[in-house]
């Protein structure tokens, strides 16, 4: 068999190096745990240095500590060669000093890194990225762990986890389908639904548990607000956000719960990055491809992925005047304007929101991040004008990451890498921009438009319909709100 895939090298490569750079470098924050075991006091540490089967790829080694200093360990490797591992080197392992974090005897993983040693030790987290082309839905990347060595387990396409704010596009790109116009006023306030007979109020908090009173709809994406997601998904329809939530494949079967707008309810990472291409090419839905064509040995083609039309090229010649034209045989799943709006939107949260960390690289791009409660889970799904690349990031037991451990420190910066090394600044183009979009200067606060170029005003993108109408910039409430004097206590 002749087995084609759609797989970039150079991309792989980098997927992976920033995969391991981001795990590594949220491993540090959190200190060293210790050595493998220590030759002096173990009479089975041969055992259990054999049984390490460490990936060549990470290209470390195993060394014993045969002497500790004041500034520097010195170390020798399993292969005999000796080395000195510099205090400055391994500042985030030292608890005290050398000597009380370190022993003679102490079998240790270490790296050469030109003509420096690094000190290494194996991340308990783990993770996942991936690389869509968003208009083929050619799969160019995808890591699916650490080390495939130590774990064959893939976290992109086997691992279903709570997505988190990462889910909150979707729910607003409905609103936007439904008389939501990006200022459009959404209060910000203490939220409270019965749940049953027996059982405790459900009450949603923002992130830091504080509440910002009327605010545009782009405000509520920008700075991930969850009491604004809620009350969007109840006034449009929960029913609306579900359908389209199946239809772009993020989930097969999901519960009828106002918490799965929060993205309480479990996905895949390819499944929610592969939804994310339908901003970026303008409302189509993809099916990430994986392996291009499958031929035998004769070349007959037993598998074929695409999924384009050639009109036209069955009657081509170099004589003709009229070229082919290629179709892609994909299902609109809203339209070219709201993808456009939420593409300016997640260029917003980049800009000024949960994705600022990518300001610095002053390219068009956009993104959202995705944080579960007690940080359980880490996302980042972020895109060019023609690719889209999701990144997570979690233990596979779930388990809090940690205090401050969210999407945009645990997943952002493995995405950033990512972008740094594998594509090049003249490769970004800006966004493709609908026929049905037309921009007005708005005040970013009030959502209330103004001219250009007045203080505190962004330029928003509009359809026309929201162009001409008066509404566009009501409040949007519910009785919720109401019930604030009843459970004050609560907050």
């Amino acid at each position: 068999m002749t087995i084609k895939t759609p797989l970039n090298i150079d991309y792989q490569i980098y997927a992976i190096e920033s995969l391991r750079a981001g795990i590594e470098s949220y491993d540090r924050r959190h200190g060293w745990r210790g050595p493998i075991t220590n030759k002096l006091n173990d009479d089975k540490w041969k055992e259990k240095i054999e049984k390490i089967k460490l990936d060549p790829t990470l290209k470390w080694q195993i060394a014993e500590i045969n002497e500790v200093f004041e500034e520097e360990l010195k170390i020798t490797t399993l292969n005999k060669k000796n080395y000195f591992l510099k205090e400055e080197k391994i500042k985030w392992a030292i608890k005290k000093n050398l000597s009380e974090t370190f022993k003679v005897g102490d079998m240790i993983f270490v790296k050469q890194i030109n003509k420096t040693i690094e000190l290494k030790q194996y991340p308990k987290i783990n993770g996942g990225i991936i690389a869509i082309d968003a208009f083929s839905g050619e799969v160019k990347a995808l890591a699916g762990g650490f080390s495939f060595k130590s774990s064959e387990f893939n976290r992109v396409t086997q691992a279903k986890r709570q997505p988190g704010s990462a889910l909150k596009p979707f729910v607003y790109a409905m609103a936007l389908e439904n008389g939501y116009a990006p200022n459009s006023i959404v209060l910000d306030a203490p939220y409270i639904a019965a749940q049953g007979v027996g059982l405790k109020d459900w009450k949603p908090e923002n992130y830091g548990k504080q509440f910002y009173g009327p605010s545009t709809l782009r405000k509520g994406i920008e700075y991930s607000r969850n009491l604004m997601t809620v009350r969007v998904a109840e006034s449009v329809g929960l029913d609306k956000i579900l359908k389209l939530s199946k239809k772009l494949n993020i989930y097969d079967d999901i519960p009828e719960l106002l918490s799965v707008s929060l993205g309480s309810a479990e996905t895949t990472l390819i499944d929610l990055t592969s939804a994310y291409a339908s901003f970026v090419n303008g409302g189509k839905k993809i099916t990430p491809i994986l392996v291009n064509k499958v031929q035998d040995r004769r070349g007959k083609t037993i598998f074929n992925s695409k999924q384009i039309e050639c009109f036209g090229c069955d009657k081509f010649s170099k004589d003709s005047n009229e070229f082919p034209k290629i179709k892609y045989n994909q299902e609109r799943v809203f339209s070219e304007e709201t993808a456009y709006q939420i593409v300016s939107i997640l260029e917003g949260a980049v800009k000024r929101g949960t994705g600022k960390k990518l300001r610095n690289l002053n390219v068009p791009i956009a993104g959202k991040t995705g944080t579960t409660n007690n940080n359980f889970d880490a996302w980042f799904v972020g895109f060019t004008s023609n690719l889209v690349i999701g990144v997570y990031v979690g233990f596979d037991t779930p388990k809090t990451l940690g205090k401050y451990e969210t999407g945009s420190k645990a997943a952002l910066p493995i995405f950033k890498d990512f972008v740094k090394k594998s594509i090049f600044k003249d490769e970004f183009k800006a966004f493709n921009i609908p026929k049905g979009i037309f921009f007005k200067s708005v005040d970013y606060d009030s959502g209330i438009m103004v001219n250009f170029g007045a203080k505190n005003s962004i330029v928003e993108s509009f359809k026309s319909k929201d162009i001409n109408s008066k509404n566009n910039n009501k409040l949007i409430s519910n009785y919720n709100y109401d019930k604030l004097i009843k459970f004050r206590q609560f907050y």
